[in-house]
């Protein structure tokens, strides 16, 4: 269904959600309830500002809504609220932009009509074979998919006014991008699709690894010029409840009792998300019957979690009122009958142990001072809903040579390893360039060092493998090495991870004028596209900077 647009638009998805990273706090999300936290920001109904005016809290829902509706489009599957996802910060992101996107719209005053909208729904819904607009999958696709996400007719609708009217800012704002002649082009394409046709000495690391002895002066010596390296990082551990979501499942239950159409949306969810999407512990595709249960256990648990979250927030309200203090979290839990724990040392840099939380939860814990020591803010985590509390700092150190002797061999042994190999290849060049100086082959030049070459098919910027490399992964080092090249000459050594190369370049191969005739014509237009996406990324990049967004999430993801 989503075909045409998926492969006309998914670039721009691309583009407008790499410009900025954002952290947010977990009550923003839609499916959450929209209740008090306990701080006077969510008690409000402005949740942040924009050029200096406020954000809504339903502002933040809408854009949030329409960067759903955006991924739907961009790769035919839903959000998920997996590891990558909160790790990419990819919702976040996105309804960040859609905000500056949007606000940029009523200040351009870009007014879209209703035929315009008529016409991408139309185009969205087409049937692929017959060419003409499917009423009754447009009508499923409201009835059933948004509902069963939780929008509505007049979000999408809403969606798609707001994306109509992003593709004519883009148009505007990336013009300059689009302004590439044929003649550019044509040399852009000569200079990617040239091919280079060399010969390659290959140094390979573990050719080296028996030269190396370990001796205990200059291990120490290494231990000490390299101290920083092996200090550990500064380290935090919190006080945190937990409402576990496996406490909530008889209110999750009741919920979904309530629904009359849940096998319908459960039916509906299965159909959009794909048979593909549900696998089992080995990678196999689920039964129909197995993968709708999975659907309902998933909404069951999403209700647990809302379920949680508003008892974490009555939590969270009666912890604010209280005087600052260190052990607030841990003695109103115990007053509650409730159980506080204590985490594991965790770095800003790694999850804590045996915790399956969000980033937020580390970012927030790293704001944890005596002076401000919760967070009074739920945390929403995959299985349950936090409060955190400071507890304890621990300072960075550097553990003694002693403590980690087998991690400072083993790092004292590559180390070595790489200064045998970038020798070797300093005195290979060196013997390879006097003999060619001398009037000498390449070919006898490398057997008069004792080495042996490799030759290389010819290969192009836009090369993507030479088998030839086999696991060397040098091949983007051996293209910025061959490319810079005149004929005849060679490169000095050039260090990779598992040794290095000198490369010989014998010959040049043009395009072929028949490639050119044939490939020019879409290459210049995919060029045109590029270079739009190029200057409206710009663009974007600037008005997000000029815009000074400020949303609760941005205060957490400081450090």
């Amino acid at each position: 269904m989503f075909a045409s647009i998926r492969r006309h638009q998914k670039w721009l998805w691309i583009l407008i959600s790499g410009v900025t990273i954002i952290s947010f706090v977990a009550f923003f999300s839609p499916e959450t309830q929209r209740g008090s936290s306990g701080s006077g920001a969510q008690n409000s109904d402005t949740v942040g500002s924009i050029n200096g005016r406020p954000i809504t809290r339903d502002q933040y829902f809408d854009a949030y809504r329409e960067a759903q509706l955006r991924y739907l489009f961009s790769y035919n599957r839903w959000p998920e609220n997996d590891e990558m996802t909160r790790q990419l910060g990819i919702m976040e992101r996105e309804t960040k932009n859609r905000l500056l996107l949007t606000e940029k719209l009523k200040d351009l005053d870009v007014n879209v009509g209703e035929a315009a909208i008529a016409e991408w729904i139309a185009e969205v819904f087409k049937d692929r074979e017959q060419g003409v607009f499917r009423t009754d999958t447009y009508e499923q696709f409201v009835q059933q998919t948004l509902i069963a996400r939780g929008l509505s007719r007049k979000d999408f609708e809403r969606f798609v006014r707001h994306e109509v009217g992003i593709q004519h800012l883009i148009t505007v704002a990336g013009l300059s991008g689009k302004l590439v002649t044929p003649q550019e082009a044509e040399t852009v394409f000569r200079r990617e699709h040239e091919q280079v046709d060399t010969e390659v000495v290959f140094l390979s690391a573990s050719n080296y690894v028996a030269g190396v002895t370990v001796d205990p002066a200059a291990l120490a010596t290494f231990y000490t010029n390299r101290a920083a390296v092996y200090r550990s990082p500064e380290r935090v551990q919190v006080t945190y409840v937990k409402f576990d979501a496996t406490n909530y499942l008889a209110e999750a239950e009741q919920r979904m009792a309530l629904m009359t159409n849940l096998s319908q949306l459960v039916e509906a969810n299965y159909v959009q998300r794909g048979t593909n999407a549900f696998t089992d512990a080995n990678k196999q595709p689920m039964t129909p019957e197995a993968a709708k249960a999975k659907i309902r256990e998933e909404v069951r648990q999403g209700y647990a979690l809302t379920e949680a979250r508003k008892k974490a927030i009555e939590f969270a309200n009666e912890l604010v009122e209280l005087p600052a203090q260190t052990n607030n979290l841990a003695n109103l839990a115990a007053a509650k009958g409730m159980l506080s724990k204590v985490s594991e040392p965790f770095s800003e840099s790694e999850e804590p142990p045996q915790l399956t939380v969000p980033p937020v939860f580390v970012q927030a814990a790293f704001r944890l001072t005596p002076q401000e020591p919760t967070f009074d803010q739920p945390i929403v985590g995959e299985d349950g809903v936090y409060l955190i509390g400071w507890n304890k700092r621990i300072p960075s150190t550097v553990p003694q040579l002693e403590s980690i002797r087998e991690k400072v061999v083993e790092d004292f042994r590559k180390n070595r390893i790489k200064e045998l190999v970038a020798n070797a290849g300093t005195q290979s060049y060196s013997s390879i360039t006097n003999a060619l100086a001398q009037g000498k082959s390449f070919e006898a030049a490398v057997a008069e060092a004792n080495l042996k070459s490799v030759d290389l098919p010819p290969f192009s910027q836009k090369t993507l493998a030479l088998p030839e490399l086999q696991n060397r992964n040098s091949l983007s080092a051996l293209k910025t090495a061959a490319f810079a090249l005149s004929l005849g000459k060679v490169s000095s050594f050039t260090p990779t991870s598992d040794g290095g190369f000198i490369v010989h370049l014998q010959a040049k191969v043009p395009v072929a004028d028949a490639q050119l005739k044939a490939e020019l014509p879409e290459f210049l237009a995919e060029l045109r596209k590029s270079r739009q996406s190029e200057a409206f990324g710009e663009w974007l990049r600037k008005e997000m900077d000029l815009a000074h967004i400020s949303l609760p999430g941005d205060k957490q993801s400081a450090n």
